[in-house]
């Protein structure tokens, strides 16, 4: 059989980011097609989810990298491995501090990519980690996933074929980024265009660049010369709900507050769309799934009402089960694996271009979409006062995802990239 070496920056479960379930799903087939090996970083903390995920893959070799406290001596060595970001982020927070006016303008400023873009953000010891592993096995393919991690094809050897799968396009990202900022910068921009120089040169060391969306895909067609390029859209078994829905007055918003474009489309959402929402539908609630910090939350709750921070839950249907559920997401790039998990569930959604973007619903056939918070409330007021337009809806999306995103079909396109 094959050998196929797996590097990611975190463990593919327990299945509570898109992330680690678009992980998880092609990883979960792959094994049964290959001798496969994963390495990955990991907390003391997670040894339970790895004893969990052995159990569901018997047939996996599991090479963990246990992130410890790092010594003084550990500590100076990243600051000098880090110097570039170090020195940008300090000309940026004289940008920022002489600009920054808006709320949206500081939350950016705290959470933007920009000056980490070029750095590793994981322990060296995890270089070495993942070179050790390369010695090991003689691996026919070795596949590295998310842009932390871009710069490892300089490690892999020659005789593997390298594949880079790209979760998320970052120049594409902090384009949107610095679009929403209130003012121009031309030290933002120098920094931006050197981190999409930095990107693509790492990209053209890969023999395949693998996207999750044909978005993205012509995206980088446009300039990369020398790797590969496919598309591989995340299969998901779409499921034949069965569920009669009828709303009850709630909207769900899925996702953890550390993948920023879930914290700015949440911020967006609450300051811009919930009070009016609220003030004309008093029975609506929105609850908020995924991991939130106190901080935030207690802001939060201080500025608007009946909002619900439920962090990780067990039973997602039964939170979603007759609800409205809305993607505000305005940055960012590959798919969205929370709408393809509503769409499973029956349930209709209000999506931004962006949100949608890469996945096969159309607006008006399988979801309505809003860019501005008129149009974003809108829609929202339009599912909420309409009997059938939910239910239409969802039942279309569901179809178009059994049709146009079947999974055996997904899943059969990624085999055939080894081919």
């Amino acid at each position: 059989m094959r050998k196929i070496l797996i590097v990611t920056p975190y463990m593919p479960f327990p299945l509570n980011s898109g992330g680690r379930i678009a992980q998880f799903e092609f990883d979960n087939e792959l094994r049964h097609h290959f001798d496969m090996t994963i390495a990955f970083t990991m907390k003391a903390e997670e040894q339970k989810d790895l004893e969990q995920l052995k159990v569901l893959w018997p047939n996996v070799s599991f090479k963990p990298y246990l992130i410890t406290e790092q010594s003084l001596s550990g500590k100076m060595s990243s600051v000098l491995f880090r110097f570039s970001e170090f020195s940008n982020r300090l000309v940026g927070k004289g940008v920022f501090s002489a600009f920054c006016k808006t709320n949206l303008d500081r939350l950016l400023k705290v959470n933007t990519t920009l000056f980490r873009s070029k750095s590793f953000g994981f322990p060296r010891g995890f270089i070495d980690h993942f070179r050790n592993v390369l010695l090991e096995n003689n691996f026919e393919f070795v596949q590295v996933e998310f842009h932390q991690l871009i710069s490892f094809a300089k490690y892999i050897p020659r005789s593997s074929y390298r594949i880079f799968v790209h979760h998320e396009l970052r120049f594409v990202r902090e384009k949107r980024e610095l679009e929403l900022f209130s003012f121009q910068s031309g030290f933002l921009n120098r920094v931006y265009k050197k981190n999409k120089s930095f990107e693509l040169s790492a990209l053209e060391k890969y023999d395949m660049v693998c996207t999750l969306s044909e978005v993205d895909k012509v995206i980088l067609e446009k300039d990369l010369k020398t790797a590969r390029l496919v598309s591989s859209p995340v299969p998901i078994k779409a499921m034949a709900s069965g569920t009669n829905y009828s709303f009850d007055h709630k909207l769900v918003f899925l996702g953890g507050e550390d993948h920023f474009p879930n914290k700015e489309g949440l911020d967006w959402f609450l300051r811009n769309c919930w009070t009016g929402l609220k003030a004309n539908y008093p029975k609506l609630e929105l609850m908020v799934v995924g991991k939130w910090h106190q901080s935030s939350i207690a802001e939060y709750e201080t500025e608007v009402a009946a909002v619900n921070f439920m962090g990780y839950v067990e039973d997602l249907s039964a939170v979603l089960a007759n609800s409205i559920f809305i993607v505000p997401i305005r940055i960012g790039s590959g798919i969205r694996m929370k709408i393809i998990e509503a769409v499973n569930m029956g349930i209709p959604f209000v999506s931004t271009e962006v949100g949608v973007e890469g996945l096969c619903f159309k607006n008006g056939k399988d979801c309505l979409i809003g860019n501005t918070p008129q149009e974003f409330c809108s829609s929202i007021a339009k599912l909420i006062e309409s009997n059938d337009l939910g239910p239409r809806l969802s039942k279309n999306a569901l179809h178009t995802l059994n049709e146009e995103n079947s999974y055996q079909k997904l899943m059969d396109k990624r085999l055939a990239i080894y081919n």
